[in-house]
């Protein structure tokens, strides 16, 4: 038998591509953008669940934060790049206020480590949200998960994860009309619980529009179900594509790892491969970041210099003062 045609570009061994038919366009009738977002998804969940655990899953979600931080600036009206987001946050003291910019990366990179696994998510969902939109949050996912209000009159519909994912959103925005960053977060985790997911991903975020989430806040609940529906297929495409890209730059970082000499380079490798970005003078140095484990400044500058002579790593702001590094 012919096997379907696939994505030319390259992929990691055990990451499948993006098949072509996933990829392009065949209409805009809510059963195709269904059809899409369902298949899109089911991609996504292949790679995620990487049997060969060669993708930086951490990494991923770190570098989708960042993203949807950098989408919902947008939709308050601000216009950071994602450059000027990683400044606000890796370069703040500890103890000192990021700024909004920093703020929102920050929520939504405690939102993506959520473990939906442990009986203690629901409280960790709730420091990523004001507290008026953490008190409701139980009976709202409650809702959202059984199908919501309307469920008995379209079951099959709104049983799905996109329509219970769609569903939280606009029970936060009805209520909270301009709490987008949260409807979103918690749209987000509503999906990926739906999905049986490990951690919640940021999808919904990265292209949903203002007019969608005033859909949702006007209760046009149709409208905003098929805006969910493509948003998550773009989104999940998206971050199939990412994954490929950082499960390749992860494993040429970690076949140099035995060639560095520095003492716990190891263990700085590891934080390469979870953090969109390494401040060494604070990240590693002068413990490296979660270990014990501690590194001079100096030996952190040549650490990250001979990563970067090794093609791994690249120097992320171009400046000579305040680098950042991250997986090349």
């Amino acid at each position: 038998m012919r096997k379907p045609a696939a994505s030319t570009e390259s992929h990691p061994p055990y990451l499948a591509p993006l098949p072509l038919w996933v990829t392009q366009n065949h209409g805009k009738s809510p059963e195709t953008e269904a059809f899409l977002s369902g298949a899109s998804l089911a991609m996504l969940h292949m790679v995620l669940a990487d049997p060969a655990e060669i993708l930086p899953a951490e990494l991923l979600r770190n570098r989708l934060a960042l993203r949807a931080a950098a989408a919902c600036l947008k939709l308050e009206g601000r216009r950071e790049s994602e450059a000027d987001i990683r400044d606000a946050f890796y370069l703040a003291r500890a103890g000192d206020a990021m700024g909004p910019t920093g703020e929102m990366f920050a929520r939504w990179r405690k939102a993506s480590a959520v473990g939906l696994k442990g009986a203690d998510w629901l409280a960790r969902l709730k420091t990523c949200v004001p507290e008026p939109v953490a008190e409701e949050l139980p009976e709202w996912i409650d809702t959202a998960m059984a199908g919501g209000p309307a469920a008995s009159a379209d079951a099959a519909a709104a049983g799905s994860p996109v329509a219970q994912a769609a569903c939280m959103i606009g029970l936060v925005m009805n209520v909270f009309p301009r709490e987008e960053a949260s409807a979103l977060i918690c749209g987000d985790l509503v999906l990926a619980r739906a999905l049986g997911w490990a951690h919640p991903v940021p999808l919904l975020g990265l292209h949903l529009k203002r007019g969608d989430l005033r859909d949702a806040s006007e209760g046009r609940v149709e409208d905003l179900r098929l805006a969910c529906h493509r948003a998550v297929a773009r989104s999940a495409q998206d971050a199939v594509r990412l994954s490929h890209d950082l499960a390749r730059r992860a494993r040429r970082l970690r076949d140099v790892a035995p060639k560095l000499r520095a003492k716990g380079s190891g263990e700085a490798v590891a934080l390469f491969l979870r953090e969109d970005a390494v401040l060494p003078s604070a990240m590693l140095a002068p413990k490296i970041k979660g270990t014990n484990v501690s590194m001079t400044d100096r030996a952190a500058r040549r650490l990250c210099d001979r990563l970067v002579e090794l093609g791994v790593v690249r120097e992320l702001t171009g400046r000579s003062t305040f680098r950042l590094y991250g997986v090349a």
